[in-house]
């Protein structure tokens, strides 16, 4: 064979290596692309709204065509928030959450119920005596509306790309009142997550603690309106937030506390409040978040957040 033979040979059994070798990557990411980071780019975004409903909570969270609806605020916020979900596109609603019965949660639920369709309702179990509870659960009966009460352990999807973990309360209940038996959600849109704390305080956190849970956390809605009674070390070192979003209004409470403020600040946490900033939106691609405060503090403002090097780093 001549020289000019041979080289031609080496060409082909090059391209012929070459095409083996692509049509293997290809084959690859058509059968396992969802789990690559390619995979995660393509999820459908998701929106969490924690709602300015003044000192009480409610948060919105938007997955493709899916909706949980967590909290309501007081009963004299129901028509507001019920303004602000319709602004939003909501025209029902797949999940309902009652963290826990005080009328600062669930108050503003009664005109929900009764002006959105609601799927299913995720409730403490707590018996309450007191008339609006007593309200809230006569229109779920009255609308046949499916009942679950939460249990940690309990999971759930919230359409393909977002996963809800139940943390508590437990299956015995915490002794402490209905605080401390608050539904805590983890809200995990791949590799962006989300902790909602409803009125947990230090009791609860030690014993979700204590379970073993994936605490660690993007964006933490602290709990109990950053109440000094929610102020444990241990447990936020273990969400170590990014973030923190503080559901308060004009109380006489005293919240958010100098304790709760100061620990934040020690674990290098961008704070958002919904007394200074209003309605609080987090963006999120399942790699990377936005937050948009409606209203811009020094301390405050538009956020972006990216992984890099391993963390999540944010920027103005």
């Amino acid at each position: 064979m001549s020289e000019y033979g041979r080289r031609l040979k080496t060409v082909d059994i090059a391209i012929g290596i070459f095409l083996i070798f692509a049509i293997t990557v290809i084959g690859y990411f058509a059968l396992f692309g969802g789990h690559s980071q390619a995979g995660i780019s393509k999820a459908a975004p998701v929106e969490v709204h924690f709602i300015d409903v003044g000192q009480g909570d409610s948060i919105l969270v938007k997955a493709g065509d899916k909706s949980m609806l967590v909290d309501g605020g007081r009963q004299v916020e129901g028509p507001k928030l019920v303004s602000y979900l319709k602004s939003q596109g909501i025209t029902s609603i797949d999940v309902l959450v009652a963290t826990h019965p005080h009328a600062d949660h669930i108050g503003g639920l009664l005109s929900v119920l009764r002006e959105i369709p609601v799927k299913e309702v995720l409730d403490s179990g707590m018996p309450y005596t007191t008339k609006t509870y007593e309200d809230y659960l006569t229109l779920i009966d009255r609308k046949n509306i499916p009942y679950t009460v939460a249990e940690a352990g309990q999971t759930f999807q919230l359409g393909p790309d977002v996963k809800v973990e139940v943390l508590a309360p437990p299956a015995s209940k915490n002794d402490g009142g209905v605080n401390e038996n608050s539904i805590v959600l983890k809200v995990i849109h791949h590799n962006v997550s989300f902790l909602l704390m409803g009125d947990a305080g230090i009791p609860e956190e030690m014993q979700i603690l204590s379970s073993g849970y994936d605490l660690k956390s993007d964006v933490y809605k602290v709990p109990h309106h950053g109440s000094q009674y929610s102020a444990y070390w241990a447990f936020i070192s273990a969400v170590s937030p990014v973030v923190s979003v503080i559901e308060v209004g004009p109380n006489k409470y005293g919240h958010p506390s100098k304790a709760e403020l100061s620990l934040l600040a020690q674990k290098g946490s961008a704070v958002y409040r919904t007394d200074q900033n209003g309605n609080i939106v987090v963006r999120s691609n399942g790699t990377a978040f936005t937050v948009t405060p409606e209203y811009e503090m020094t301390s405050a403002k538009v956020l972006s957040c990216s992984p890099s090097y391993g963390a999540m780093r944010c920027a103005t």
